[in-house]
C-alpha cells in the first residue's frame, strides 16, 4: 500500500506530531485511529499475517483487512485504520513479532 508523500516525509521523523497531523490530514478519523494503534503497540506481525488488535483482532494482508469498515463502508476501495496502522508500523519497525503462524491460533468450528 502506498502512502501519500506528506505521510512518507513525516515518517522520517518517526512517531511524531508531524506524522499524526499528516495521517489526520489525509485519512481523517481513520488516520487518527491508525496512529493510536501504532503508539499503543497494537500491531502484531505473525509469520503469515499482520494483526491489529482493536475491539477484535483484525487480519491485514497486503491490500485487505477483515474489518467491517474496510469491507462494508469503504467497499474495498480505500484503506481502513488497520491497514494504515500496519503500513506505518512496518516503515517504523514498531510492531511485535510473534514467531508463529496466526492461523494456528484460530479456532476451527466443528
Amino acid at each position: 500500500m502506498e502512502l501519500p508523500m506528506e505521510v512518507e516525509e513525516a515518517l522520517k521523523k518517526g512517531l511524531s506530531f508531524e506524522l499524526y497531523k499528516a495521517l489526520v490530514r489525509f485519512y481523517g478519523k481513520r488516520g487518527e485511529k491508525a496512529f493510536r494503534y501504532v503508539v499503543d503497540r497494537r500491531v502484531k506481525r505473525y509469520r503469515d499475517f499482520f494483526v491489529v488488535v482493536g475491539r477484535e483482532e483484525y487480519v491485514v494482508d497486503e491490500c485487505f483487512c477483515t474489518c467491517k469498515d474496510f469491507q462494508i463502508n469503504l467497499k474495498f476501495q480505500k484503506p481502513c485504520a488497520h491497514m494504515i496502522a500496519v503500513e506505518v508500523a512496518k516503515r517504523l519497525n514498531l510492531y511485535d513479532f510473534i514467531d508463529a503462524y496466526y492461523v494456528d491460533f484460530l479456532e476451527v468450528s466443528e
